[in-house]
Order: C-alpha cells, then sequence, then structure tokens
C-alpha cells in the first residue's frame, strides 16, 4: 500500500461535508492497494481529513 498526501484549504464541499469552521485546513490522501508484481489493484481518493486533529505517523525502516 502506499499513500501520497497533500495539505491546503478545503472547498466548500469539503467544508460542508466534514462541518468545519472557518480557517481550518484539511490533508487530501490518496491510498494505492498494490499487489505482488506492481499492478494497483485499489485506490481510495481522496481521503479528506481536518489537518488540525488528524495525526500522520511512520514508519522507515532504514534495515534495508
Amino acid at each position: 500500500m502506499t499513500e501520497a498526501l497533500t495539505g491546503g484549504m478545503p472547498s466548500p464541499d469539503e467544508v460542508e461535508a466534514l462541518r468545519l469552521g472557518g480557517g481550518v485546513p484539511v490533508m487530501r490522501f490518496t491510498r494505492r492497494h498494490i499487489a505482488e508484481g506492481g499492478r494497483v489493484v485499489e485506490v481510495a481518493h481522496p481521503i479528506v481529513r481536518r489537518a488540525d486533529t488528524t495525526v500522520v505517523e511512520y514508519v522507515v525502516d532504514l534495515d534495508d
């Protein structure tokens, strides 16, 4: 699985859907599920979350 994320100010539709107050930024994720061999089997785009309450945590394995 891979994820790409961007941040920014919400569109009017995102403000309404997420019930955001003024000045609250959002994070937009694109998630791709990739099968062995590299074939993309599922894409979730966009996943939109409030940026002021979202925590993004990654583990980076440096042993490879």
